[in-house]
């Protein structure tokens, strides 16, 4: 894919994700016209770009949903639920074509049928035009009509030797067509070249262009296109319609045999007796002898004269029996003719009219576009332009002014009006002024039939010194911009974006440029201490950290540097529920207010992105199992509508998302039931557990409480999947329920992944490191403080009782921890869920920020360690898994 393109992908996303939010906001307050201006700004803007890209289905869909939405922006569609839901329906097919380009990097067919039922439908809710626009659009449709019923002549009609030559060129394998094309009327004002559109038509063989009986010259509109093409193409119909996608209504096709281009013609009368040599023909026919029947067609074709219509039929024999493969049939049907003298019944006749085809409504005239950001100028020409630019665009203005000066009482009008704005608009844009004002004259003009209006537009923009003055009287509707536009602006004064788009591949390659970074900064304290111990070199030692404290200061820096550009909002993931929670409740026929706090929270892009699957768990179960429907919350003294919040906030290091409902809660003992029920607790643990032990068996795996299965919930695997989505990068979940009052559900994750943050233990000489994550404190315990409750130690900190467990026990090492001189141990408090625990180890060491790297092949299963990391001293360091330890 080339980077144009990936750039266009890029800007597509959130160009869609705009107009998604867009309407949704539309949905609540249908009346905030500043909201559906730049809805109209941002389908306009995406439909633009598609065109530049050759996308013609895409165009035609966003060009739809462009009309529907201008309809609505001037008043003439009322914006509802059902405009929203098909509006949101077709941004999602334009998604689907965006993703296929993304992972193609072209645009296939597999969505056309679909956007073109979408784009009629979204035509469909657009209101008919005001009388004077009918009347037009009639015209138009007739006018367009009238070209089709253009004279064009049937095969037979065509000379001989030009059919024959296309046999020639062609092969039976390859369909042949016969093509009529009809230019729009004002094709010309639209920048399209008809001619040449035909003469590149692909595999052209034959070609001729038809005219209507022409009206007098003193009535014809030069400006106007009137002629139909004609021709036949040996290719298939999807090249066809490829070259012709931009104007698929305009032409019409007809498949046809190449045996319907062998119509004999000539004279019927005179030459020799054929009964024998069809006699004869038959028999070779019918023994595959096609040899002898070509020389027995050579001979007959000596005896008869050129013009007569057997001699035409033999011709064609002789190609028929000189193809390759055979045309048997067309073979032998000629043999058959020659003796009636008729055309064989086997050939089908082209009719008079031309190819019928399903050719797009040609009557369908899409609303014009309305260019978003058309501004009035705030500087005089004369200010602006420097003396040779002001004489040519004087010289370009007077021209137009002399042709508006000409009577007006004409038959081609129009096409001289439409000349004039045309010339006159390119010279505008090439300038960079708006064209508004201009535009009203020109339909101001076109719609009384006269120069005048246009002609004033011009003499007011030839000497006013604000070209925002020459505009004729405002039409209703128009919208003044309060933005000004400076005429003849250089290149240099314009502001440089202050946004840079990188590839995320070049970041992701600094975050690891800055691991590796930190672990040779990690080596500095080793050298210094062998400096120091092995050396005894206490200077260079001291030099040596000194220099540390800086390279350290240093990494810091850069690390939390590349950090903020990793860093994304949790909006990226919030933005998807608007919709979700929209079509998810009106299909519970729920009544739910979303509310989103906290988008602005930052956190590094992999964690944001996984955040998604698990919200959208957690989002689903809300609205399915939390809120209740409005009826029942009315009978329980609640508002008919419940409300879903979701809130991030950042809290110290880390990222907390909360997702609560003000439902119908978690009832215990029903939960306590259900597990008992499905095997996921005994009747010992149904009578032991408490009420928030009973809440978190949610999580279980394949637990649900869901009394049937559907399409939202009842697999018991989305709470589950939360749970171990989070616990592999570090995260936790916490769940808190009161039965009528609502659900409480808090996420919380580390802000990054890129470098991990260890400690450093020491346990029967050896080291292993724990992620800073887990641990609450390390403490020096008194061997006489520690208790046994039911086998198991246990000691009192900080008025609670944590569990005590030695870390060589839990790796099966049989040596037990080393108390210091004081009788003392040393112990890691961790946090595992809601709960402390003690872990006995002999010594602690220091905290090192580390590059963690995962377990590979049949390591990967010793679900007690995290991973490794490589320390500053080149050893290997294995970094524990608390969780799964215990």
């Amino acid at each position: 894919m080339n980077p144009l393109l990936e750039q266009f992908v890029l800007e597509a996303r959130d160009f869609l994700q705009g107009i998604g939010t867009e309407l949704m906001a539309l949905e609540a307050d249908p009346a905030n016209s500043e909201r559906m201006t730049d809805l109209f700004r941002l389908v306009h803007t995406l439909k633009g770009n598609s065109g530049l890209f050759d996308f013609p289905v895409m165009t035609a869909l966003l060009h739809a949903g462009e009309d529907l939405m201008d309809a609505v922006r001037d008043g003439r569609t009322p914006y509802g639920r059902e405009l929203a839901d098909l509006l949101l329906d077709a941004m999602d097919l334009v998604g689907s074509q965006i993703d296929e380009i993304d992972a193609h990097g072209i645009l296939g067919n597999r969505t056309d049928a679909a956007a073109q039922r979408m784009a009629a439908a979204l035509r469909q809710l657009i209101p008919a035009r005001v009388v004077v626009e009918q009347a037009a659009d009639a015209a138009t449709a007739a006018q367009d009509e009238a070209r089709w019923r253009t004279p064009v002549p049937a095969l037979e009609q065509l000379d001989e030797a030009e059919r024959m030559t296309v046999w020639r060129h062609a092969a039976a394998q390859v369909p042949l067509y016969r093509l009529l094309y009809a230019p729009d009327s004002d094709c010309f004002f639209k920048g399209e070249d008809p001619f040449h559109q035909m003469r590149q038509a692909p595999s052209l063989a034959w070609g001729a262009v038809h005219a209507p009986d022409w009206a007098p010259l003193a009535e014809l509109d030069c400006y106007q296109c009137q002629l139909t093409f004609d021709g036949l193409l040996r290719c298939t119909e999807a090249e066809i319609q490829e070259h012709f996608r931009y104007v698929p209504e305009q032409i019409r096709l007809q498949a046809l045999p190449l045996a319907a281009l062998a119509l004999p013609q000539g004279r019927q009368d005179g030459g020799p007796d054929f009964a024998d040599f069809i006699a004869v023909a038959r028999d070779l026919l019918a023994q595959d002898d096609y040899a002898a029947l070509l020389a027995a067609c050579d001979s007959m074709l000596d005896l008869c004269a050129a013009d007569l219509w057997r001699a035409s039929a033999l011709r064609w024999l002789q190609l028929a029996l000189q193809a390759e493969p055979v045309q048997q049939t067309l073979a032998a049907t000629l043999v058959e003719a020659l003796q009636a003298q008729e055309l064989p019944a086997a050939i089908a006749a082209v009719p008079q009219s031309g190819p019928a085809g399903a050719a797009a409504d040609a009557s369908a005239t899409p609303a014009a576009a309305t260019r978003p950001g058309e501004t009035a100028a705030s500087a005089g020409i004369a200010a602006a332009l420097s003396a040779e630019d002001k004489a040519v665009l004087d010289a370009i203005a007077a021209t137009q002014a002399r042709i508006l000066s000409l009577p007006d009482d004409v038959g081609w009008l129009e096409g001289r009006l439409q000349g004039c704005a045309t010339t006159l608009r390119a010279m505008l844009l090439q300038l960079g002024l708006p064209t508004a004002t201009l535009e009203q004259a020109c339909s101001a003009s076109l719609m009384s039939h006269s120069n005048t209006p246009l002609a004033q537009w011009l003499e007011n923009y030839l000497h006013a010194e604000d070209v925002a003055e020459a505009a004729p009287p405002a039409a209703s509707g128009e919208r003044a911009s309060e933005e000004e536009v400076r005429f003849g602006r250089r290149a240099e004064d314009h502001v440089t974006s202050k946004v840079l788009k990188v590839d995320q591949v070049k970041v992701d390659r600094l975050m690891d440029l800055i691991g590796e970074m930190v672990v040779a900064k990690n080596s500095l304290p080793y050298l210094a201490n062998r400096a120091e111990n092995q050396f005894g070199v206490r200077e260079l030692s001291r030099e040596i950290k000194a220099q540390y404290a800086v390279i350290n200061r240093i990494a810091e820096e850069m690390q939390d540097a590349i950090m903020q550009v990793r860093m994304m909002p949790v909006s990226f993931v919030f933005q998807r529920f608007p919709r979700m929670v929209r079509d998810i409740s009106r299909k519970l026929g729920k009544e739910v207010e979303l509310v989103l706090e906290g988008e602005e929270t930052e956190a590094d892009k992999n964690m944001v992105e996984m955040l998604a699957d698990p919200l959208v768990h957690i989002v689903r179960n809300s609205l399915d199992h939390g809120l209740e429907a409005p009826d029942v919350r009315q009978q329980n003294g609640k508002p008919r509508q419940g409300r879903l919040l979701i809130r991030a906030a950042q809290e110290a290091d880390r990222v907390v998302i909360e997702v609560i409902d003000d439902g119908r809660g978690i009832d215990p003992q029903a939960v306590r039931r259900k597990a008992l029920e499905q095997g996921v607790i005994d009747s010992a643990q149904f009578e032991r557990i408490s009420d928030q032990e009973a809440i978190n068996l949610v999580f279980a795996a394949g637990f649900s409480t869901a009394a049937q299965v559907s399409d939202l919930s009842g697999r018991g695997v989305g709470m589950d999947a939360v749970r171990n989505a989070l616990e592999k990068v570090g995260g936790t979940v916490q769940l808190q329920s009161t039965v009528g009052v609502g659900t409480t559900i808090r996420l919380s994750l580390p802000l990054s992944m890129a470098v991990t943050n260890v400690m450093i233990i020491e346990s029967d000489g050896q080291i292993f490191g724990v992620p800073m994550d887990s641990v609450v404190e390390t403490v020096r315990l008194p061997m006489s403080h520690l208790r046994a409750i039911k086998q198991q130690q246990t000691v009192v900190l900080r008025g609670k009782i944590v569990p005590v467990m030695a870390l060589n026990t839990l790796l099966a090492i049989d040596v037990a921890p080393q108390p210091n001189a004081d009788g003392e141990v040393a112990a890691l408090v961790v946090r595992l869920g809601g709960d402390h625990c003690a872990l006995l180890v002999d010594n602690f060491r220091e905290v090192v920020d580390v590059i963690l790297k995962p377990l590979p092949g049949e390591l990967a299963r010793l679900r007690g360690y995290a991973g490794t990391a490589l320390l500053g001293d080149g050893s290997v360091l294995m970094v524990l898994n608390p969780k799964e330890l215990f």
